[in-house]
């Protein structure tokens, strides 16, 4: 693979019908364990498997915090509704829009969209798969990163050749798991089965491979609109990792949000575990003796027998203290266990604080915030969210903008148009806590600097500025054609 194009490697194996490389393609993805960090946010972490010890308390206290970082990332960034909405203006636009729109919803684009975000930021990266269904509707769904490979060129572009789909079917004849393998390229899908150590072509299909037909519409050299093959997947990478070790191949891997945290999640689970360990065992008071005379002291064993060495007396004491019994004697002092716990309550808290601020998670508390925090100290509060959902509307904005490129061209396929799916903007709203009343000061204030639709796309609650400017001009003029019929009720009539 290393002495072509990874792209002309791809075509010559499969003109000859060669599938070796898929099958090493495959092994090396599954030496990436996906299940970790979906445990750690589903609170199954690695304190729970903190090892007992005799005699002692084996307490084993999970803050999860995996899923508070996760929810958060996630929230911030889709909790409210992604806008597309068009630049331009024209029946046309209008109509695709429509169309548009109506895919999104039949798709329930919303809840696709969040889980994206959610899956990608604790796997690294996650897919999307766009395809006609029986009754030649456009349907979109996701996939998570355990099944799927991403193969790119190695070329600057880095362009995606293929995506390829991995599972397992059990096979009730001969009681064993075979495993199943999809290949989507720019214009066909490939279906194969495993034989031995070997991928071949799977017979039991009528067509194989099959045409997607999916295409986008796309400028060449001349400027003219052409439809082009495209492979009908979307690859969200969550962040790039900086070091891969298999660039090579054309796999492009992905770093989750919680990859790098593991090992503080782990000491706080640890810190406040064995504090609680410590509060429980010394949370009785416990008697020593002074000055004990062991020739004098009167001891029986637990069958009631009169202990008379003295050596015995020694072990039979050590054996009461260590099981935490109380002693009764003469000349017995009693002890009570003074907890000096503020270093490991410093500690925890600079862990807990440490793990927020790389994760970039606020940790609001009533001081930071007040009654009516200003909008810049929110921002200030939320600096570090900031910085990180910055990175994260880039990466997923990329492919956001390659699901509608791809829709649109299957529109245009559908409907037999050409929209250009560049007449769509996608904006995202992040879900932070705003002041509005400072808010819609500085809106007012920006009349005559912005135009009303401009504006609008401001503030937070404004979904959709342009249908927002539309449905006030409709009341506006609604409003003057009732006071026009209350001053002459004939004024009207006669227009």
């Amino acid at each position: 693979m290393q002495t072509m194009l990874l792209e002309e490697f791809y075509q010559r194996n499969k003109e000859l019908n060669s599938w070796r490389w898929v099958m090493d393609l495959i092994k090396k993805h599954q030496t990436r364990d996906y299940t970790v960090m979906r445990r750690y946010v589903d609170g199954d972490q690695d304190i729970l498997r903190k090892p007992e010890e005799k005699g002692k308390p084996n307490n084993k206290i999970v803050l999860n915090f995996a899923r508070k970082i996760i929810d958060f990332g996630t929230s911030y960034i889709v909790n409210n509704p992604i806008r597309y909405s068009a630049n331009e203006d024209g029946e046309e636009i209008d109509e695709y829009i429509k169309k548009l729109q109506a895919v999104l919803v039949d798709n329930d684009e919303e809840s696709l969209t969040y889980d994206i975000v959610e899956d990608g930021s604790i796997d690294g990266e996650v897919f999307e798969y766009y395809y006609f269904d029986e009754d030649g509707q456009i349907c979109m769904t996701e996939f998570t990163a355990d099944e799927c490979i991403a193969v790119y060129d190695t070329t600057v572009k880095a362009k995606l050749i293929a995506v390829i789909r991995y599972y397992y079917l059990t096979d009730a004849d001969r009681n064993q798991k075979k495993l199943i393998v999809e290949v989507y390229d720019e214009n066909e899908i490939t279906y194969l089965v495993q034989e031995g150590h070997n991928l071949v072509l799977d017979t039991s299909r009528e067509q194989n491979p099959v045409a997607h037909n999916v295409t986008v519409l796309m400028k060449d050299q001349d400027g003219k609109l052409q439809q082009k093959p495209v492979v009908p997947w979307t690859h969200f990478v969550n962040r790039r990792r900086k070091h891969q070790q298999y660039r090579d191949d054309g796999m492009i891997e992905g770093m989750g949000d919680l990859e790098d945290l593991k090992h503080l999640m782990d000491a706080i689970n640890k810190a406040v575990s064995g504090k609680v360990d410590v509060q429980e065992y010394f949370k009785n008071p416990k008697v020593i003796f002074e000055d004990l005379d062991l020739d004098e002291l009167l001891l029986y064993d637990q069958e009631g027998n009169l202990i008379t060495d003295v050596e015995k007396k020694k072990q039979y004491l050590a054996k009461q203290w260590s099981t935490s019994q109380i002693l009764v004697g003469k000349k017995a002092v009693p002890v009570t266990w003074d907890l000096q716990d503020q270093h490991e309550e410093n500690t925890i808290n600079r862990l807990i604080e440490s793990l927020l601020d790389q994760s970039g998670t606020p940790h609001l508390r009533p001081d930071q915030v007040g009654t009516a925090p200003s909008g810049i100290a929110l921002k200030i509060i939320f600096y570090h969210a900031d910085i990180k959902v910055g990175i994260k509307m880039r990466n997923y904005g990329r492919g956001l903008r390659n699901r509608i490129r791809i829709l649109t061209g299957m529109l245009n396929a559908k409907y037999r148009k050409q929209w250009d799916y560049q007449a769509i903007d996608i904006k995202f709203s992040k879900n932070m806590p705003v002041n509005l009343v400072e808010m819609v000061d500085i809106v007012t204030k920006l009349v005559g600097q912005l135009s009303h639709e401009e504006r609008l796309a401001l503030l937070p609650f404004v979904d959709d500025p342009k249908a927002s400017r539309d449905k006030l001009l409709a009341e506006q003029d609604e409003e003057a054609q009732r006071r026009m019929a209350l001053l002459d009720p004939y004024a009207l009539e006669t227009a």
